[in-house]
């Protein structure tokens, strides 16, 4: 997650900004605090600059009923409480009487809320003067977001959420420091509260286009989290109010984003996990239209969503344009074969449970499709010698099934950057111990081999099982393959 820099420089402001007008020349106070605070400006001297500063907040705070104008006196706190927090190594928070206070003078002041305090009380009184203190506020918010975000880069969350917090002191309407506390409390595995930080940022945001963005993402970041959990939670209230949120969620961001693959993807799922059939068809019809404009995976994910609905020949029909983008895409040859095998569509299914076993040849369920393919066509052959063949290819491959050895189960397959990771276990079905060498390749969308490495697996135990990984710079690669382990 990223914040949007701010200026620091703070412009001169003059008296009168249009239709904002502000006595600061009467009473006496008022007019006297104003002389303090341009001798503090004007001061040749640093040691100077304090004096003048405790002497404007001395007469303006020491007896407030008595000056009748309330709101000169609150300008002229803000630009003294603003001068205090421009001295070099200025502290946010200071003693009371070092400030000017008279009352409670051992007590502590926060002069960034203070200053919030005395803007946000001229706003109230005089609306159409909030563009003339709001550079009050830009200059020291700005200062402090900006110290949070390059702490949040540094990964020192601690700090981040420190400077975070503080800037929500001098702007607390502002959704940008809520952004960056859900990108910590992200970090730091504290769902909820990110949670909570992300429906502050939607809440602050409104309609202000300034923070669309920052406003668009907590909106699709927060529905993904809702959507994941809704798929680990049991049936039941809490599971349903998960999806409404993520779907609501996800309709409004595509309504102010139109268009977005990655926002109509999760959508999908989300129509999908309510069970609202006809939603999900409206979602993919796009897809099915235009596929160009959408990625590999995008499609793969609608076309799952389609068959987990009902929808297979529109299912097949995503697969197949996904699998123009990634030929060799593992789980989608192995959903696409099923889908196919539903549809009893023998001349597709082939050449893709073909390519699944040549790219996962020691998947023991692959050999179960191959076999599946066969007694859709034993089934559909009334030549009694052909169905004959097709039944013997059933026996052989149900019986390849059983006797795969070792059996392999691929776990994780994805790109992180420029690197490709590939997991899985490897089961050793056999009578003896035993060890392979597993020749891994990685391809590009075109199948062209781009990287590949010799993977040692074992020894295992007869009946026992290990876990390998490999990780490979690959910029191209976006799937893999392996031969027959023997």
């Amino acid at each position: 997650m990223s914040a949007t820099l701010l200026s620091t420089v703070l412009p001169a402001v003059s008296v009168a900004q249009g239709a904002c007008q502000i006595n600061d020349s009467s009473p006496f106070q008022v007019n006297g605090a104003k002389q303090y605070v341009i001798a503090a400006a004007a001061a040749k001297r640093a040691d100077e600059v304090p004096k003048h500063l405790q002497n404007a907040i001395r007469v303006l705070t020491d007896d407030p009923s008595k000056i009748k104008n309330e709101a000169g006196r609150q300008w002229m706190l803000v630009r003294a409480y603003a001068q205090w927090l421009q001295r070099e190594n200025a502290s946010y928070v200071m003693k009371r009487g070092d400030v000017g206070f008279t009352q409670n003078p051992a007590g502590s002041q926060n002069l960034l809320l203070a200053l919030d305090s005395a803007a946000t009380a001229i706003e109230a009184m005089l609306p159409q003067c909030t563009e003339k203190v709001r550079p009050y506020r830009a200059q020291f918010f700005g200062e402090i977001l900006n110290k949070a975000i390059a702490a949040m880069g540094a990964e020192r969350n601690d700090s981040a959420s420190y400077f975070a917090n503080l800037s929500l002191q001098v702007a607390g309407s502002d959704p940008r420091p809520w952004n960056v506390l859900s990108s910590v409390y992200q970090k730091q595995n504290k769902t909820d509260s990110a949670m909570i930080a992300m429906e502050k940022v939607i809440a602050l945001s409104g309609s202000d286009t300034l923070f669309t963005k920052v406003k668009q993402q907590s909106r699709y970041n927060l529905a993904v989290i809702s959507l994941t959990r809704a798929e680990t939670e049991a049936a039941g209230p809490k599971k349903d109010a998960e999806i409404k949120a993520a779907r609501a969620l996800l309709e409004a961001y595509l309504k102010d984003t139109p268009g977005d693959a990655n926002a109509a993807q999760a959508l999908g799922r989300a129509v999908r996990l309510s069970g609202d059939t006809a939603a999900v068809t409206a979602i993919f019809v796009d897809m099915l239209t235009a596929p160009e404009k959408f990625s590999a995976d995008q499609l793969f994910e609608a076309a799952s969503n389609a068959a987990a609905t009902g929808h297979d020949p529109d299912a097949a029909k995503l697969f197949e344009n996904g699998l123009k983008k990634n030929p060799y895409h593992r789980v989608a040859l192995l959903n696409y074969a099923n889908v196919l095998f539903t549809l009893k569509d023998t001349e597709r299914m082939g050449p893709v449970v073909t390519r699944l076993v040549s790219v996962d040849p020691n998947y023991d369920r692959a050999y179960r499709l191959m076999a599946g393919l066969w007694q859709l066509r034993a089934r559909a052959d009334a030549d009694a010698a052909k169905k004959k063949s097709a039944n013997d290819s059933v026996l052989f491959y149900l019986d390849k099934q059983t006797k795969t050895n070792p059996r392999v189960d691929i776990t994780l397959a994805q790109k992180s950057g420029n690197a490709y990771s590939v997991q899985g276990t490897v089961s050793n079905e056999g009578s003896a111990t035993a060890s392979w060498t597993m020749k891994l390749e990685l391809l590009d969308a075109a199948g062209a081999v781009v990287a590949s490495k010799d993977v040692a697996i074992g020894p295992v135990d007869a009946g026992g099982n290990t876990t390998f990984s490999v990780k490979l710079e690959a910029p191209n690669a976006i799937a893999f393959r392996y031969a027959p382990l023997k």
